[in-house]
C-alpha cells in the first residue's frame, strides 16, 4: 500500500487489473443532486434525509438544514464558525433553499411509504507509519491539506476524526503490522489514533498486512512452511489482543458483525503455492480453523474475516484455489478496484481515465463475483458469503498509470456501483439480514483515508495527482463520499 523504506518489497506484490472494453450498462436509480445548483427538489436516499443521524424522518431534520441555510463551510481542516455539516447534504460546502426543499421533499415520500432508515456503512483504510515529515521525494503523489503528518500526534488525529464523521467515513481499518516487521505501527496507533480525546465517535477495524506478515516464495505464500504456519499464530495471537486492547482499554469502539470484531486481510489471494494441490487447499483450511480458535480463546469470540479474493479476471472462471479459501472467509473485498494497472517501464508515463469503459468494468467484476459466491457457504457458519465492493478512487502510484477522476466523476461512480450492489447483491442475497447483527447496513469501502504514495485518500489534500481539476479546494474526494452516503450517523450512535 505504500512505499515506506520499512519493506518495499511488499508493494511489488501486488496485481492490478486491466482496463475493460465494454461501454457503461446502466447508471444510478437513485441520484443525488450534482455539485452545480438544480431547480427542483431532488429524492435524497432515507439515510442522507435523515440530517439529524438519529435513524427517524421528521422534523427536526428539515429544521436544521432550515437553521443552517445560506452558512458555508469554509475550505480549511475546520469548518467556519456557525456551519452544521449535517446539513450540506450535497457536499458542496454552501447550505442553499434547495437543499431544505430537498429534505422535505425526502422526508414526505420516504415516510409516505414506511421506508426504513439505514444509513450504510463505509469503511476506509488507516494506516499508522508516517514517523517523520520528510516524505521520499517523487513518491509522495497526495498530501493532507495542511502538510505533512506524524503517525503518533494525537493533535493531528483528532482532526482526522472530526473530518471522517463530517464526510461520512464510518469504521477505520488500521493496517496492523507484526512488530518484527515495523516496531513503530501498533505503538503509533497507541500514541495517535487511539489517544485523540473525540476516539470515542469512531469504530475501529483491522487490515492484517499479510503480504508483509509473511514470508513469501516467488509472488505466493507457502502455508505448508512451518515458519509461514508459526508467524500466522503468532500474528493471530497479536491482533486478538489488539482487538481486546482497544476494547477494554480505550474509548474506541469495535466494529463487529455476527458479534465478532471484524478482521480485512490483504493478500490472501497470494495464498498457498502455484499449481495448487489437494495438500495446500487442506493446509489453508487447518490454518484457519486453527488461528480462530486461538483468537476466540483471547479476545472471547472469534473474527469476522474478510479475504482478498473478489473475481477480478475478465475472463474464465473463479479459480479453485480462490473458492476454496473463500469458504474460510465471511466476506470478500479487492484491495481497490484499479487493480492490475501493469507497472510501466522506467521513464514511461500514462495516464487513464475512469471512463464509462472503466467503469462499467467494475460492475461486470461485481456481477462475476455475486455469481461466483451465490453457491458458497463459509464453513464454519453455513453463512452466504458477503460482498463488500470497494469504491475507492484514483490511483497515482509511482511506476504505474494514473487513474485520474474528478469531484462529480466521482459521485457517479459512487452512486452507480452502490445501486448496482443493493439491487444485484443485498436485496436478493441479504434482505432477510439486513439490520440484523449479521449486516447491521450495506458496507462500502471508500478506499484509503491517509494513504500517500497511492493516490487514492478521500482526506482533504493539497495536491493529488490522481484529481486532475481540482474544484473544491482539495475536499473533491471527501465531498462526494459525503453527498451520496451523508456524515458519519453514527459517530454519535452504535451501529444496527
Amino acid at each position: 500500500m505504500s512505499n515506506v523504506p520499512r519493506d518495499n518489497k511488499s508493494h511489488s506484490r501486488r496485481d492490478f487489473l486491466s482496463v475493460a472494453t465494454a461501454a457503461v450498462a446502466a447508471t444510478a436509480a437513485h441520484r443525488n443532486l450534482s455539485i452545480s445548483a438544480q431547480e427542483a427538489p431532488v429524492l435524497l436516499p432515507a439515510y442522507v434525509a435523515d440530517v439529524t443521524g438519529d435513524g427517524l424522518l421528521g422534523p427536526d431534520d428539515a429544521s436544521v438544514v432550515d437553521l443552517g441555510l445560506f452558512s458555508q463551510r469554509g475550505f480549511n481542516l475546520t469548518a467556519a464558525p456557525g456551519f452544521d455539516h449535517r446539513a450540506d447534504i450535497f457536499g458542496r460546502g454552501a447550505i442553499d433553499p434547495i437543499a431544505l426543499e430537498s429534505v422535505i421533499h425526502s422526508i414526505d415520500v420516504w415516510r409516505a411509504s414506511a421506508t426504513q432508515v439505514k444509513r450504510p456503512i463505509t469503511i476506509a483504510w488507516h494506516y499508522g507509519w508516517y514517523n517523520t515529515l520528510n516524505r521520499p521525494p517523487g513518491l509522495q503523489t497526495v498530501r493532507l491539506k495542511g502538510g505533512d503528518y506524524l503517525s503518533f500526534d494525537p493533535t493531528v488525529e483528532t482532526i482526522f476524526h472530526d473530518l471522517k464523521n463530517e464526510f461520512g467515513v464510518t469504521v477505520d481499518a488500521l493496517s496492523w503490522i507484526p512488530q518484527r516487521d515495523n516496531k513503530d505501527n501498533q505503538d503509533n496507533y497507541r500514541n495517535g489514533f487511539l489517544r485523540a480525546p473525540n476516539v470515542d465517535t469512531r469504530h475501529i477495524c483491522l487490515l492484517y498486512e499479510s503480504t508483509i506478515s509473511l514470508p513469501f516464495v516467488g509472488s505466493r505464500i507457502n502455508f505448508r512452511s512451518p515458519v509461514v504456519q508459526k508467524l500466522l499464530r503468532q500474528d493471530f495471537v497479536e491482533m486478538a489482543q489488539f482487538f481486546k486492547e482497544i476494547r477494554d482499554d480505550t474509548p474506541g469502539r469495535i466494529f463487529s458483525l455476527d458479534g465478532r470484531p471484524v478482521l480485512f486481510i490483504f493478500g490472501t489471494h497470494t495464498w498457498g503455492l502455484t499449481p495448487v494441490s489437494r495438500g495446500d487447499f487442506d493446509t489453508v483450511d487447518a490454518m484457519i480453523s486453527d488461528v480462530r480458535n486461538i483468537f476466540a480463546d483471547i479476545y472471547g469470540s472469534p473474527p469476522y474475516i474478510v479475504g482478498e479474493e473478489m473475481f477480478l479476471s475478465a475472463t474464465g472462471e473463479f479459480s479453485p484455489d480462490r473458492r476454496r479459501r473463500t469458504q474460510n472467509f465471511d466476506a470478500i473485498y479487492v484491495y481497490h478496484h484499479a487493480s492490475n494497472l501493469k507497472p510501466l517501464r522506467p521513464g514511461i508515463e500514462a495516464q487513464l481515465p475512469m471512463s464509462p469503459l472503466y467503469i462499467e468494468n467494475q460492475v461486470r467484476i461485481l456481477r462475476r463475483t455475486y455469481r461466483a459466491v451465490a453457491d458458497l457457504r463459509n464453513r464454519f457458519t453455513r453463512q452466504p458469503i458477503l460482498v463488500i465492493p470497494n469504491l475507492a478512487p484514483g490511483f497515482a502510484k509511482p511506476g504505474n498509470p494514473t487513474l485520474l477522476l474528478g469531484r462529480s466523476g466521482y459521485a457517479d461512480f459512487l452512486k452507480l456501483m452502490t445501486t448496482v450492489h443493493e439491487r444485484e447483491h443485498i436485496e436478493t442475497s441479504w434482505r432477510s439480514a439486513l439490520g440484523t447483527s449479521l449486516l447491521p447496513a450495506s458496507i462500502y469501502i471508500v478506499g484509503s483515508w491517509n494513504e500517500e504514495f497511492e493516490g487514492h485518500c478521500v482526506f482533504p489534500f493539497d495536491f493529488n495527482f490522481s484529481v486532475p481539476e481540482v474544484v473544491q479546494h482539495g475536499f473533491d474526494l471527501a465531498m462526494p463520499v459525503k453527498e451520496v452516503f451523508g456524515w458519519n450517523h453514527y459517530a454519535q450512535r452504535e451501529i444496527g
